[in-house]
């Protein structure tokens, strides 16, 4: 009888990294290096630790651990026993949502919740003697169709929700990455997007898969920081999270010789941010569009962009993008409708079944909630989020268009515009305004108009709200001020 061996994971590559090269660096922080060698002993101590708990096969896990060389660890060590997983800031977003989580772990410290199993993972954890590392995996999940991880994303209603990944879609995603970071050669990698999001726990699962160094920062001047300082070769930084690099380049310029490319996305970038970016960073930049429920979509390098605003990139080969009308029919090329996506590394809606389930996901398609267009040549084009383009009398544009212009203003620090109904009824621009000092706001107005933006109110704040990506709660913000 022929024996079939088992799906390998990222966590397999990390063990076989570790008997090949096990002093070369896995992970990197500001005051910390962890190499294969160390990730793999930290894996197994995790894994005896783990059975220990007697916990159900299949049981889905959700890790809150901040660190993100621990989270990791602890990650692939549950992947190595067949347990899907899930990422969260704390156990409080998580609980609300009613999924079926068997147990959290957490670091010592964490808020403990009535009812739910916290599993604290403190310090001894990851002592211990030297443990022999397996030539193989043992394989923890059935086949590459079980559920390996599911992730948490705002959707289109701002909500939170769950999605599933199996471990072939999962695997497929990491491969993806060899197309879309791969266009810069490099060995080291610093991800600013966070493990809780599912762009930042699989550029760092796809690190580790092919036997890189993964490095992690926490703010922009740490990351130039790391970059200067660790020869880091490729970087990849939320459109937000590269708005505050280019703004802190732009104050304090730190040379970073050593980056080969710098891969963006999350929102709508303007052309104007990639040119200051590609100009301060890195003149090889890469867009990309994708979510967490289908994964990469679309990817090119700016210079291919260059004099179209709103692109993201061409359609990679795996999915297919379509604009339909409002009764979801098929729109001739280059027409501007809502976007619906269909990959083969797509996600479900998780727990499968669930009654309040994603409406996103319709008839094998996913629809991100956004407005675009595709062109016969495959490139698409985002005109913004169909919740937050703002129609001012038939003007309508995106909110990160109105940032990228406005954020140049000697005065602005930062700023996000939403759309609010004004006294008539009619949608009006208003702009929240982190300033650098006295702030006068009619002449911010004015300058605005002088670039055929009409902005009719302008707030001061001391913040904006953000996502783990950096990208601005416009939900939440439009809240405070109408509130």
């Amino acid at each position: 009888m022929r024996r079939v061996l088992p799906t390998v994971t990222f966590a397999d590559l990390i063990l076989h990294h570790a008997l090949t090269q096990p002093e070369k660096p896995a992970m990197v922080l500001p005051d910390r290096v962890v190499t294969y060698g160390m990730v793999a002993q930290g894996m197994l101590r995790i894994e005896r630790r783990v059975r220990a708990l007697a916990l159900k096969p299949g049981a889905l896990l959700c890790i809150t651990i901040e660190s993100p060389i621990r989270h990791m660890i602890v990650a692939a060590a549950l992947f190595r026993l067949g347990h899907p997983t899930m990422s969260a800031s704390r156990a409080t977003d998580v609980v609300p949502l009613g999924l079926p989580i068997a147990a959290f772990f957490e670091a010592p410290g964490a808020l403990l919740i009535p009812g739910q199993r916290h599993v604290v993972v403190t310090d001894d954890w990851f002592d211990g003697d030297a443990l022999p590392l397996p030539p193989r995996t043992v394989g923890g999940f059935a086949d590459d169709q079980s559920i390996c991880r599911v992730e948490l994303s705002s959707g289109t209603t701002g909500r939170p929700k769950s999605t599933s990944l199996t471990l072939a879609a999962l695997n497929q995603w990491l491969v993806n990455y060899s197309h879309s970071v791969g266009q810069g050669h490099w060995d080291r990698l610093l991800s600013l997007p966070g493990l809780t999001n599912s762009w930042g726990f699989t550029l760092a699962a796809h690190a580790l898969f092919a036997g890189k160094t993964v490095f992690f920062a926490d703010t922009p001047r740490g990351t130039l920081q790391m970059v200067a300082l660790y020869g880091v070769e490729m970087l990849v930084a939320s459109s937000q999270q590269l708005r505050e690099l280019v703004r802190e380049q732009t104050e304090a310029p730190i040379p970073c010789p050593s980056l080969r490319a710098v891969m963006t996305g999350g929102s709508l970038m303007s052309q104007a941010l990639m040119a200051e970016a590609r100009a301060k960073l890195c003149s090889n930049l890469i867009s990309q569009y994708g979510s967490t429920e289908a994964g990469a979509t679309a990817f090119a390098t700016a210079d291919r962009l260059a004099g179209t605003e709103g692109a993201t990139g061409f359609v990679a080969p795996w999915a297919m993008v379509e604009a339909v009308d409002e009764d979801n029919r098929p729109l001739p090329p280059d027409t501007e409708g809502i976007l619906r996506i269909r990959a083969t590394c797509q996600g479900a809606a998780y727990p499968p079944g669930r009654q309040d389930a994603d409406s996103s996901f319709r008839d094998g398609w996913f629809y991100p909630g956004d407005c675009g267009r595709v062109r016969a040549d495959g490139l698409l084009i985002v005109t913004g989020r169909t919740s937050e383009i703002i129609n001012v009398g038939g003007l309508k544009v995106a909110p990160e268009i109105v940032e990228d212009i406005v954020r140049p203003h000697p005065a602005v620090l930062e700023a996000a515009a939403l759309g609010v109904r004004g006294a008539g009824g009619i949608e009006e621009i208003v702009l929240a305004v982190v300033p650098r000092g006295p702030l006068n706001e009619r002449q911010l107005i004015n300058w605005c108009a002088e670039r055929n933006i009409p902005v009719a109110r302008v707030v001061s704040v001391e913040g904006l709200p953000k996502t783990t990506l950096g990208k601005i709660n416009r939900e939440l913000l439009k809240a405070r001020l109408t509130g």
